[in-house]
């Protein structure tokens, strides 16, 4: 400390070191409390989906100048790719090319003018028009919104969901779990294993109390932790617990998965949009339940306006891609479970959630990563098809898919830009989003790092 230091100037110095470690101790203290109960863990999950959407913008920026300097010029050519996709697509509305003519009430990308239709491409129209006299360009530029949409909204809930059942199936696997059944003693008296099942409601009922409990605590910060405990013990109310054998968790997931994949990609996608149709209202545009969230309305043209839309395409792609996806996180985990730092952090008394999500997520990660990337084409590429089979994302607002199916494939042999400019966007999109994967793969691998 130098001489000019003053008392003051210690005094200032102090109260900020304090201020800090308060602050560190109660941020522990969250992630403590947080780590307690399965609602914290579930919150601690979606904190890291969150964290990971503003992970990925960041991403999209830095990825070609990083790729380029680990010379992997191919991925960096399709990082720009992902980039230009995410800039069109965000700037949609002010780089569209078509006049709106002063009419408020139509959109650029639908407006029809039947005097240029299947115009070919001249200085006006660049990539031409339809058989409606829309523009091709704005109707590219505008599809960027749902491409990028999404393949990255279904990127990220099928992250979570493979990795949140991978995660359970890989930890537990092998382990046979016991739990308590609360019953009254006539019931728990019965004989064999007709008590399992006659206690199953009743325990049941008092688990979901007890959650409920649990998230009360957790809403409070855990300020009432102790009156929350003793209203814990008040609701099993005293009735007899006989211990209740669960099966092996991994065996029953991986079943699930099993069945899960036996269903045709494309039969189970179709199906799945049967069920909950073209959504755009609803629960975030399910289509289902009450008008929660952004809304679909006709006029939409940002990107976050267009979301709703989006939102049936995107979780029905994320149910068919986690079942494949969740096996090769599994295998990452049932890796990782075996390493000595688990077993020493197991040692020194750690809850199964903090190893799970503080020694087995961050050293899965990079599996994590090499799908998401991978899933991104995988993901442009079904919508384009379910696009062009005429499901998907409704009229007016235009998809690449859409575009290069319906009317193209009939007058996509005289007016041949009908069919290929469309095309040539899905095909430039993948090809991109392919090459950057790959080259993410070599670069997170260590066994293709250098190659």
């Amino acid at each position: 400390m130098s001489e000019s230091t003053t008392l003051d100037d210690v005094v200032v110095i102090g109260r900020r070191e304090g201020i800090a470690e308060r602050a560190r101790d109660l941020i522990e203290t969250l992630i403590n409390r947080a780590l307690e109960s399965p609602i914290g863990f579930i919150t601690a999950l979606v904190g890291l989906i969150v964290l990971g959407s503003f992970g990925f913008l960041v991403a999209v920026v830095i990825m070609p100048y990083w790729m380029y300097r680990r010379r992997k010029y191919l991925g960096a050519f399709g990082a720009v790719i992902l980039l230009a996709c995410v800039l069109v697509a965000f700037f949609a509305p002010l780089i569209q090319t078509t006049d709106t003519g002063g009419n408020a009430n139509i959109v650029p990308y639908a407006k029809a003018t039947f005097s240029d239709r299947f115009i070919g491409p001249t200085w006006d129209h660049v990539l031409g028009t339809d058989n409606l006299g829309r523009d091709y360009t704005t109707r590219i530029v505008y599809g960027a919104e749902v491409t990028v949409l999404v393949g990255v909204g279904t990127v990220l809930l099928t992250a979570f969901l493979a990795t949140g059942i991978g995660l359970v199936s890989g930890y537990f696997a092998g382990a046979g779990l016991t739990w308590s059944m609360r019953a009254p003693p006539q019931v728990l008296g019965l004989p064999g294993p007709l008590w399992w099942f006659a206690a199953l409601p009743f325990s049941l009922f008092f688990l979901a109390i007890q959650l409920a409990i649990r998230l009360a605590d957790l809403a409070t910060l855990g300020l009432l932790h102790d009156q929350w405990e003793r209203l814990s013990e008040i609701a099993g109310l005293g009735l007899p617990t006989k211990p209740g054998p669960l099966p092996d968790i991994d065996l029953v997931i991986q079943r699930v998965v099993d069945v899960w994949n036996a269903f045709p990609a494309i039969f189970l996608i179709l199906g799945i949009l049967a069920v909950l149709g073209s959504g755009g209202d609803g629960f975030f545009g399910l289509g289902r339940g009450p008008d929660i969230g952004p809304q679909a309305d006709f006029g939409d043209e940002w990107l976050w306006e267009v979301f709703p839309r989006t939102t049936v395409v995107i979780v029905t792609l994320a149910v068919v891609l986690a079942a494949g996806n969740s096996r090769i996180v599994r295998g990452a985990v049932l890796s990782t479970r075996a390493t000595q730092y688990v077993e020493a952090a197991r040692a020194l008394g750690a809850n199964n959630a903090r190893i799970m999500l503080a020694h087995i997520i961050p050293n899965v990660m990079a599996t994590i990563i090499i799908l998401s990337s991978i899933n991104l084409g995988v993901a442009v590429l079904a919508e384009a098809a379910i696009s062009f089979l005429g499901f998907g994302i409704p009229e007016p607002f235009p998809t690449w898919g859409r575009d290069a199916g319906g009317l193209a494939l009939t007058y996509g042999a005289q007016y041949w830009w009908m069919a290929v400019f469309p095309g040539l966007a899905i095909a430039i999109a993948v090809f991109g989003f392919n090459m950057m994967g790959d080259a993410l793969r070599d670069i997170l691998d260590p066994r293709l790092r250098g190659t």
